[in-house]
């Protein structure tokens, strides 16, 4: 069998799993959320063989990421493509959001695939900001103050949302909200956002 016979065969099966052919006026533009998918999966990937080397103490935790990134083979790389992926998958999901806004998806009866959207791009930006805490160097450190004093400047809650951060704030605490909290968090939700999808389909464009 060629390869060309193969790749044949494989779409065959892969629409006929499907059941449900892909809607003509699908165009590039509706390729960000597939996109923020896969970037996700990156995340996985990377972040879960870099937990064997990180260790989430003050004292401990830039040492740490130090030995990875000089030590470790291709630990560079591992940790570049997860920092960076990190960026990359913040701008293809606020994309994504974008669209969807413009082409008016946000309406009923699609208002639960939108708002679990708006919900999934608030938990990847809490993904990134506690990532950059983890290293626990002077970006780290001031970025967690900028953050800190930006809670404290809310109108409403604001000083004693801070001042609960501030008391109860760890590295360790940082760490498995990191790596457990919010991923779950993102699974249970990215789960109801497909479930709508399949539901209610794609959106037309206007």
């Amino acid at each position: 069998m060629s390869a060309a016979s193969m790749a044949e065969w494989i779409m065959e099966q892969v629409r006929a799993k499907k059941g449900k052919p892909i809607p003509s006026h699908v165009n590039y533009f509706y390729c960000f959320g597939g996109i923020s998918l896969f970037l996700i999966i990156i995340q996985l990937f990377t972040g879960g063989i870099m937990i064997f080397f990180y260790t989430p103490e003050p004292d401990k935790a830039f040492d740490s990421i130090v030995y990875l990134s000089n030590e470790v083979p291709m630990g560079w790389l591992l940790r570049d493509l997860h920092r960076w992926t990190s960026t990359l998958l913040l701008a293809t999901v606020f994309t994504h959001m974008i669209i969807v806004f413009y082409m008016k998806a946000y309406q009923s009866p699609k208002q639960f695939t939108w708002l679990s959207g708006v919900f999934q791009l608030l938990m990847v930006f809490f993904l990134v900001v506690s990532g950059v805490i983890l290293p626990w160097n002077w970006r780290s450190y001031w970025s967690f103050a900028i953050w800190m004093d930006y809670v404290g400047s809310w109108t409403i809650g604001g000083e004693p949302l801070k001042n609960l951060f501030l008391d109860t704030f760890t590295i360790s605490w940082a760490f498995y909200t990191h790596v457990l909290i919010i991923p779950l968090i993102i699974a249970v939700s990215l789960a109801f956002h497909f479930k709508m999808i399949k539901r209610y389909g794609i959106s037309e464009p206007l």
